[in-house]
């Protein structure tokens, strides 16, 4: 069961939206607003987002753009909006694919089973556990010796980030676009340290011996963790 949230201000669209893809399987969630929607997100991370541009508060673009500085979610959208160039905008904001209305529930729900599927073959393993340390990347839940770990959006999206180039030399400056996206402006090497410091910390790895991220001094930093050193 895939977990959908609807981002839709227009309680008609939502209603056949949800009716139609809980038939599927799926449970599905809905907000009226971006604002609400980037918080949704963050506080119960969906499998995928459905997404329509006109929204009360803020453009549906700015959320794809807001979205993809920390989240990788799969974000479907559906817009009245029928110009190439706004499909273009939103493809190019970091959308994966793109419906107008008005559209029918089966291409719908075809459109759904693709980009689902298509993130289960691209994501990684569900679950990465390192000796008492458990981190299940779908569920957005870690735990450390028995004991729940919290993270912020910014941390998870480092882990993300981290953990998704196993063995690889991340460099500093590649970190932060990946991180920070476009706003990345005022983000330097301190602060990505600080960030890295802290989540360390969370996830009880020692810098010193590390055993998820190893400092590459004066390039970046390597996730230690390949698929073959964790059981789950």
């Amino acid at each position: 069961m895939a977990r959908v949230l609807v981002v839709e201000d227009e309680p008609q669209i939502v209603s056949a939206v949800t009716r139609g893809l809980s038939r599927g399987g799926n449970l599905v969630a809905s907000t009226a607003g971006g604002e609400d929607a980037l918080a949704e997100v963050a506080a119960h991370p969906p499998d995928l987002v459905v997404l329509d541009l006109g929204l009360p508060d803020l453009d549906g673009i700015e959320v794809i753009r807001r979205l993809r500085s920390w989240s990788a979610v799969p974000v479907l959208v559906l817009s009245a909006r029928g110009a190439e160039r706004s499909k273009v905008d939103a493809l190019d904001a970091g959308a994966d694919d793109y419906l107008d209305k008005p559209f029918g529930l089966a291409e719908l729900r075809a459109r759904t089973r693709a980009l689902l599927r298509r993130a289960s073959v691209n994501g990684r393993a569900p679950a990465m556990v390192v000796g008492d340390l458990s981190i299940d990347s779908v569920h957005r839940t870690i735990t450390l010796a028995g004991t729940e770990v919290r993270l912020t959006p910014k941390e998870w999206r480092l882990l993300d980030v981290l953990s998704a180039h196993p063995g690889k030399l991340l460099t500093h400056g590649w970190l932060i676009q990946q991180v920070w996206g476009r706003s990345h402006g005022d983000e330097t090497r301190q602060t990505l340290r600080t960030h890295l410091r802290t989540l360390r910390a969370k996830l009880g790895d020692d810098a010193d011996a590390p055993r998820l991220v190893r400092t590459e001094t004066g390039s970046g930093y390597r996730w230690l963790v390949t698929p073959e050193d964790t059981a789950t």
